[in-house]
């Protein structure tokens, strides 16, 4: 099968893609192709909890497989779940989940997956303990009080409180099953530069400064795989993953500007995919007053939403994506799905008289205030900053940016703004982005870049929440949260992340509406 020239578009609200064909069995008895993905990118680990990221999104899903997975071969927005590693699962009592785990999967080892692998990977020891080995991932497992094997492919999930949407978060990063005894033998930073999982792929080569490499695991249980082998090779500057890909090099770039959109739809043997993802950028306020931010002038709630309603970021989204994509209200998602209110707007608006009013109300006095901003990690999110501070220096407020190399440099003090994303990707309801992202258990809260201490009023609201089991419940907690939130304004949301790709117009690739990337036989087929 061969492609016509074509600019692909998944369906994402504002643009429409029927789903892509799979590859036909029969083609499969041919030889298998390498793919060469060139990528701007890796993270420093591939332990999945411990490396959240963007970048290692698109390596994970093909190293392991998730216990659920969210079914985007077959719905792009990815809002309906199917077996993973998980053939099936049921709520044996108001608090007990009993997971039904795929019998003859083997890791790429060889050794057998069981149950004492799955109970391990959801483990408090690992995830959700006092002191575990992964603390990104307590966020996600949190209200999980006992995991446990119960047989050789049985596992119960026990919860603080009745949770009848907890078996979605096993579609995340936590519900990646590792195996237990590997894990424990090497230790997890080796773990992180050699994993082994279940996935299509086996890890042959990583490292995290230059490439990742992965050849086809013969024995995967999902069936056979499109590619021998799949290599992420780190090239930072686009216009050398496009020569490479129109030299035949590389096979799928990341990361298109929007300037060069119409360079990629002209060039022969070439495609191009865009699809908007779950993934919000945003920046965030520094609330806090320490040792290394003293005299924080951003403590003061008026100062911060002078600076919101300064900004005009319709205006430059439209400018900086021409269409491509939108500007939300805080936490008001097309995924949140019957949460999703398209008449909403944010409580406080570009007005350019509100925020002069707001700044006249706060204690700010000139000070210089530190914008920390990752180089390159997300698209057009330097440009768009330059525009903020002029339209801030035009208020009265300065706001020096600072571009550093990578986030360890971005989370270190002092700083007063960070650029961060929010993935939306979670249950289909708001409460990873507004609950897990922001309540007290999390990297705003806790980390070493903490940025704010929720309200009593958004903790007993997100609580309320998440122990609610009637839609109507949980749609008026979350109402509340999201006031009390945008009451508080601990941080910004710039526009939908769109993802682009340009790929050789042999490769049929169906990400759906996702930062991961998988290249298994229900999202891609090949003709070279």
């Amino acid at each position: 099968m061969s492609f016509s020239k074509t600019r692909r578009l998944l369906r994402v609200g504002l643009v429409t893609l029927g789903l892509l064909s799979v590859l036909a069995p029969a083609v499969f008895a041919q030889d298998k192709p390498d793919l060469v993905f060139a990528v701007d990118n890796l993270w420093p680990t591939l332990d999945p909890v411990i490396g959240i990221s963007t970048t290692g999104a698109r390596v994970y899903g093909n190293i392991f497989d998730t216990l659920v997975k969210r079914n985007y071969s077959e719905d792009p927005d990815g809002n309906t779940i199917v077996p993973g590693l998980a053939t099936s699962w049921e709520r044996t009592s108001d608090t007990v989940w009993t997971l039904r785990i795929r019998e003859g999967v083997k890791f790429h080892n060889g050794e057998d997956m069981t149950a004492e692998d799955v109970a391990f990977s959801l483990s408090a020891e690992r995830l959700w303990g006092p002191n575990p080995i992964a603390p990104r991932g307590a966020s996600f497992a949190r209200g999980l009080v006992r995991v446990e094997a119960t047989g050789l492919y049985t596992v119960e999930l026990e919860t603080e409180f009745p949770d009848p949407t907890f078996i979605n978060r096993l579609t995340t990063v936590i519900g990646y099953v590792l195996p237990k005894d590997y894990y424990e033998e090497v230790g997890t930073e080796a773990f992180g530069l050699a994993p082994i999982g279940t996935g299509p792929y086996k890890l042959e080569h990583f490292d995290s400064s230059t490439i990742a490499r992965a050849v086809a695991n013969e024995e995967y249980w999902g069936g056979e795989v499109p590619f021998s082998k799949i290599t992420w090779q780190i090239v930072p500057e686009y216009s050398t993953r496009f020569a490479g890909l129109v030299s035949g090099e590389y096979d799928i770039i990341v990361n298109v500007p929007v300037d060069q959109i119409p360079v990629v739809e002209s060039t022969p043997g070439v495609d191009l995919l865009i699809s908007q993802v779950g993934n919000y950028p945003m920046f965030i306020f520094n609330t806090l007053d320490s040792p290394e931010t003293p005299n924080n002038p951003l403590q003061d709630t008026n100062l911060r939403k002078a600076m919101v309603s300064a900004i005009n970021i319709d205006s430059i989204t439209e400018a900086l994506w021409a269409g491509l994509t939108y500007t939300p209200s805080p936490f008001n998602f097309p995924e949140y799905g019957a949460y999703y209110d398209p008449n909403r707007r944010p409580k406080y608006p570009y007005n350019p008289e509100a925020a002069a009013k707001f700044l006249k109300a706060s204690n700010y006095d000139g000070q210089v205030l530190r914008w920390h901003i990752v180089r390159g990690f997300f698209e057009n999110y330097e440009t768009a900053a330059e525009f903020m501070v002029e339209e801030w220096r035009a208020l009265g407020i300065n706001v020096q940016i600072h571009v550093v190399d990578n986030f360890a440099l971005a989370y270190k003090p002092p700083f007063h703004l960070l650029n961060m994303s929010m993935s939306s990707e979670f249950t289909g309801d708001p409460y990873r982005p507004l609950w897990l992202d922001w309540g007290p258990g999390s990297n705003r809260v806790v980390a070493s870049h903490k940025s704010w201490i929720p309200t009593e009023a958004f903790i007993e609201a997100g609580e309320r929440f998440e122990r609610a089991q009637t839609f109507e419940e949980r749609n008026a907690a979350y109402l509340d949260m999201l006031e009390e939130w945008e009451e508080v304004t601990p941080a910004f949301y710039l526009w939908r992340n769109i993802a682009t790709y340009a790929l050789s117009e042999d490769i049929d690739w169906n990400p759906g509406n996702t930062q991961a990337a998988v290249f298994t036989a229900d999202y891609v087929s090949v003709t070279k």
